[in-house]
């Protein structure tokens, strides 16, 4: 069994990948005020998370590093692409990013990542795969919503450059040598805080 298997069947994975803001979205009920505040803490939590992946890139090999920057960032413009479209269709400005507060959850989530960002490129890839992998199956399911804008969201997560970001970043945590105790409880903490990241939204 490959090391990416081995902890997401030893997660909470399937409340986290089917999570009813999940559902939600597929069927098209979900309340459009609900997946705006989503979309203002996810624009948050992106800027953080992309500043701990370059802050661990610099403990990894320079070769994996580098490939998989290029690979993460090269896609980039497609995601901002889509994400400035819904921000138009639902008058979010980047004034009201920045003075959007992060929520605990959001908060807890990026220290999480930021502590592994500075400690181990490889308890980084744990941590930080969850999000990335999930999204994936996430975006496959909800691509085919009802509802234009959330079919608009997952037309990003389910494509095939979205894919290659997942590719390489379970190439890269299947190819690591780690504590199996550890990388599980680190893990599933990122699962936890995903299912946490959607309720949330549930809760406003």
């Amino acid at each position: 069994m490959r090391f990416s298997e081995f902890l997401r069947e030893n997660s909470p994975w399937e409340e986290y990948v089917n999570h009813e803001f999940v559902r939600e979205m597929i069927d098209g009920t979900l309340p459009q005020k609900k997946f705006r505040y989503y979309l203002l803490q996810d624009a948050k939590y992106v800027e953080e998370m992309l500043r701990a992946l370059l802050r661990a890139s610099a403990l990894a090999p320079l070769d994996k590093s580098l490939r998989l920057l290029h690979v993460i960032l090269s896609s980039r413009d497609k995601g901002t692409e889509v994400n400035n479209y819904l921000y138009s269709r639902l008058g979010i400005t980047q004034d009201e990013i920045r003075r959007t507060k992060m929520n605990d959850v959001n908060y807890a989530y990026t220290r999480h990542l930021n502590y592994w960002a500075e400690r181990s490129w490889e308890l980084f890839l744990v941590a930080w795969t969850p999000c990335m992998w999930g999204y994936f199956e996430i975006g496959k399911k909800v691509v085919n919503s009802s509802n234009e804008l959330y079919k608009v969201w997952a037309s990003f997560y389910s494509s095939d450059d979205y894919k290659k970001r997942v590719d390489i970043i379970l190439e890269n945590l299947n190819s690591i040598e780690v504590d199996k105790d550890l990388s599980l409880e680190i893990f599933n903490r990122s699962v936890k805080y995903e299912i946490q990241f959607w309720d949330s939204a549930l809760m406003i």
